[in-house]
């Protein structure tokens, strides 16, 4: 009887743990789901600036130096008959409905996976830190690391209305099942 029980808790915890570990591992796979109320705006590139001063470009590479991070950037955009945005599982997305990087304003938006060789490191991030964005016209953006909040899905559309200086904002998935976003934001220090 006793063995019966053993075998029973154990078979149990088990399963348990089965299933916690398909939900984390069906979640890490999940696009990211759109914050937008208004679609359609979604899908468009955004505006750089314009004036005879504006620097900007496309951007190619994402590097955080003292994290290791050096990873290629492709454009991200919102499907709207899915709902989802796109997402790769070794490379960081440029939204490409928020600015470029450039000297003037707004919010460059870039997302990645919660995973090894993306961003399972970011959370390690320390206060100072620097952020680099080369882009694809040789441009360089450096950033310094500004704060650090974890919001829901639905909590994260303020990033896409932003108005004032040049900033990034980089996301990841957060939460024991990877339900929240964690959003680093780094104010612009210079353009080489």
């Amino acid at each position: 009887m006793k063995r019966y029980k053993l075998s029973l808790v154990l078979a149990t915890v088990l399963i348990l743990f089965g299933i916690g570990a398909f939900i984390m591992y069906r979640e890490g796979q999940a696009a990211i789901v759109t914050p937008y109320s208004n679609h359609a705006a979604a899908t468009q590139k955004a505006a750089v600036p314009s004036g005879p001063s504006v620097v900007s470009g496309e951007p190619s590479e994402l590097i955080i130096p003292s994290l290791g991070i050096d990873l290629q950037v492709t454009p991200g955009v919102y499907d709207a008959k899915t709902g989802k945005w796109t997402l790769t599982t070794d490379k960081v997305q440029y939204a490409v409905m928020t600015p470029q990087p450039n000297n003037q304003g707004g919010n460059t938006f870039m997302y990645g996976h919660y995973r090894r060789g993306v961003f399972a490191t970011l959370h390690n991030i320390q206060p100072g830190s620097t952020a680099v964005v080369k882009t694809a016209n040789g441009k360089t953006f450096t950033y310094k690391l500004d704060h650090v909040n974890v919001v829901t899905p639905e909590d994260s559309a303020g990033i896409f209305n932003y108005q004032g200086k040049p900033i990034l904002t980089i996301q990841t998935c957060t939460g024991v099942f990877f339900q929240n976003r964690q959003l680093f934001t780094f104010n612009l220090e210079g353009v080489s």
